[in-house]
């Protein structure tokens, strides 16, 4: 039975080289490979999606890629998977080439015990991949990451697209996330980990401002399950080395077309490090959708795929 410790260490991610393999059936998750989703969520049969492990190190990285052209990597959040990403995966890939994989850690990809860095890990996916320069999409730890892979590989991000980002070195914890993870903690303590799973969803997919019902539940269902498997198949990311210095102190460094985005209900802190970003990074802009939390692209998912190829037709040429 996994500790108590290592599901906690697991949960408060919430909060925060050679060969390709091909990747055989799971049975224990549902894979949306294959499965062809619009921009609201539904959408026609099946399109082929190839899908596989690369070796990064001592890890394996799960990784699906459809489309053609420009290369655009979409980064999920922390605690879930790429699955996330349902509602942009193929419509995105009518317009680039779209790899979105598990962070080391997460859903199908596999750790090996070993010092490591999700920089490190994205640009070995790359290289295996042949991809020498991207746009980079990241949601919550998937900004977190694509901030830092920016900053500490600028010659392979053509645009970045940090959605409701993290940010390493960012100073101050509001009291909301405070206590957050106080009754967090709480709940582990008590070992009740369906109400953990609860209290992360509270405070990231209904956020500060709104009760539950407030929110399509089929949202809430979604990451649910994801969070579920994902404490449940969780390897420890022990060995994790941070960007340094750290990207809060770097920001002005970032030269490519950039644009924040984020949920008008979201976490006060998470709104904070948007403001950091769009004030130190030249050129930055930033869109704000309403009526939403953290979880902007599966709350509003036409919206957030108009925002985003809206941005990138404007500022890059592919």
């Amino acid at each position: 039975m996994m500790s108590r410790k290592r599901l906690l260490l697991t949960l408060a991610v919430v909060l925060s080289a050679s060969g390709i393999e091909t990747v055989s059936a799971d049975t224990k998750r549902k894979t949306s490979a294959g499965c062809k989703v619009a921009a609201d969520g539904h959408g026609d049969p099946a399109t082929p999606v190839k899908s596989g492990y690369v070796k990064v190190g001592r890890a394996k990285l799960y990784y699906e890629e459809l489309g053609e052209g420009y290369p655009l990597v979409l980064i999920h959040g922390g605690g879930i998977d790429l699955r996330m990403w349902d509602q942009q995966f193929e419509v995105f890939a009518e317009h680039f080439r779209v790899i979105r994989y598990d962070v080391r850690g997460h859903g199908r990809s596999r750790c090996g015990r070993e010092d490591f860095s999700d920089q490190e890990d994205l640009r070995g996916l790359l290289k295996q991949l042949g991809i020498e320069r991207a746009h980079m999409v990241g949601l919550s730890l998937g900004g977190f990451i694509a901030i830092d892979f920016a900053l500490q590989y600028p010659q392979m991000v053509s645009a970045l697209i940090p959605v409701s980002p993290g940010l390493s070195g960012y100073p101050n914890d509001s009291e909301q996330v405070r206590a957050h993870r106080a009754e967090l903690g709480a709940a582990f303590g008590d070992g009740d980990l369906e109400g953990a799973i609860e209290i992360a969803l509270r405070a990231w997919i209904d956020g500060p401002h709104r009760e539950p019902a407030e929110v399509d539940p089929a949202v809430r269902e979604r990451v649910r399950v994801m969070a579920r498997e994902g404490i449940g198949r969780f390897v420890s990311r022990a060995g994790l080395q941070g960007l340094d210095p750290p990207a809060f102190e770097r920001l002005a460094e970032i030269r490519v077309p950039t644009l924040c985005i984020i949920g008008d209900i979201d976490m006060p802190d998470l709104r904070a490090i948007m403001d950091a970003i769009v004030s130190n990074v030249p050129g930055a802009e930033k869109v704000v959708v309403p009526g939403v939390a953290h979880m902007v692209n599966m709350e509003k998912p036409r919206e957030f795929n108009r925002i985003v190829l809206d941005f990138l037709s404007r500022h890059c040429r592919r």
